[in-house]
């Protein structure tokens, strides 16, 4: 089981990205009061996520026939700390007040400042809250750039990760632009935005970065990158479906938040396509609505249901997978180990609930 594997690989990662931000936190106090702060903030908020993306780092080691070493965990928790960075700025744009069953980074100094009479608490809390966030970026290109290999293999691991989190940021400002525009956005754009607003920097740059340290050669890296982009998406729609259907207690944060926002998903594209005008229109004012109340929610679950849209988005998903099968099969230079063990990793994104 993927889980199981993720959950034995947390400590080490754990360890490493305590012990750098410890270190970070001495250097970063020289600035001002701001800086253990941060460094302590970054660690109890990266420590409690499940770290599914360092794991992979250490998983594409093992795939590529390596024995996974320092390198590897620290590169694991540069990526923890990549993951930070994009979940503090997402909680900011998408204004959601609670992350992992607690106040998100932002919201946090939101409450505080409102403690301390600041006039504008939601903009202070924003404004700390991207603040922290860039922190948490540059320290994470700082430890991959500090890494104990040549010169050369840094220096193209530190290319990808800017790259790769370039391209996320972009992928960001379009579902900003589908979230606040009435325009009409095809499945193939919304996959689209899923590739490269998660799909790559959750699988792909996982595979690609331990697969480099392993010293694999170009053409194994790609194709690690390719098969983790189609994972990614998939991962990225059973987030939506965790989003519609999960419980907050399961998925950390307010079931419905995507509503709220009115992002464009698979299911709310294939729900306005096939919904008659008389619900559509009862839609049109649930999601993007600043408060979405249970019988909003329980509405848009019975015109999901009545229009068969998880059953059509499923139908995507098989589609996926068939690609991500063949992918796996045709991957160069793996053992059969190593096929089913990714083979457990696409049925670990298809059935997980949380």
């Amino acid at each position: 089981m993927i889980q199981d594997y993720v959950a034995t690989q947390r400590k080490g990662i754990r360890e490493e990205l305590q012990e750098y931000l410890r270190q970070s936190a001495s250097r970063l106090s020289e600035v001002n009061e701001f800086g253990p702060e941060v460094a302590n903030l970054l660690e109890e908020f990266s420590s409690a996520g499940k770290m599914v993306r360092g794991a992979l780092v250490v998983f594409a080691a093992e795939l590529c026939g390596a024995t996974p070493d320092r390198n590897h965990l620290q590169a694991a928790a540069a990526l923890e700390l990549v993951q930070s960075f994009l979940l503090i700025h997402d909680d900011i744009m998408d204004r959601d007040t609670t992350r992992r069953g607690k106040p998100s980074v932002y919201y946090g100094y939101v409450e505080r400042a409102r403690e301390r009479g600041i006039s504008d608490p939601e903009h202070y809390g924003a404004s700390i809250g991207i603040c922290i966030g860039d922190v948490a970026m540059l320290l994470a290109v700082e430890l991959v750039a500090q890494l104990e290999l040549n010169s050369d293999l840094r220096a193209r691991l530190v290319r990808m990760l800017s790259h790769e989190i370039a391209q996320v940021g972009l992928a960001q400002m379009k579902d900003v632009d589908h979230g606040a525009a009435q325009d009409k956005i095809t499945a193939e754009e919304v996959l689209r935005l899923y590739r490269y607003k998660t799909g790559r920097y959750t699988f792909a740059l996982p595979f690609m970065t331990g697969a480099i340290i392993a010293g694999r050669e170009a053409h194994m890296v790609e194709e690690l990158g390719r098969l983790g982009e189609e994972l990614g998406v998939i991962f990225q729609i059973k987030d939506d479906q965790l989003g519609l259907f999960g419980s907050t207690a399961t998925i950390g944060k307010p079931v419905g938040s995507d509503i709220k926002a009115d992002k464009k998903t698979l299911f709310r594209l294939y729900l306005f396509e096939s919904a008659s005008e008389e619900d559509r229109e009862r839609l049109s004012k649930v999601f993007g609505s600043s408060e979405v109340s249970e019988a909003d929610l329980e509405f848009v679950h019975d015109c999901l249901k009545r229009n068969r849209v998880p059953e059509r988005v499923e139908e995507d998903v098989a589609r996926l997978k068939q690609r991500c099968e063949h992918m796996i099969a045709e991957l160069p230079g793996v053992t059969r180990k190593a096929r089913e063990r990714l083979t457990a990793v696409l049925e670990y994104n298809l059935t997980r609930d949380r």
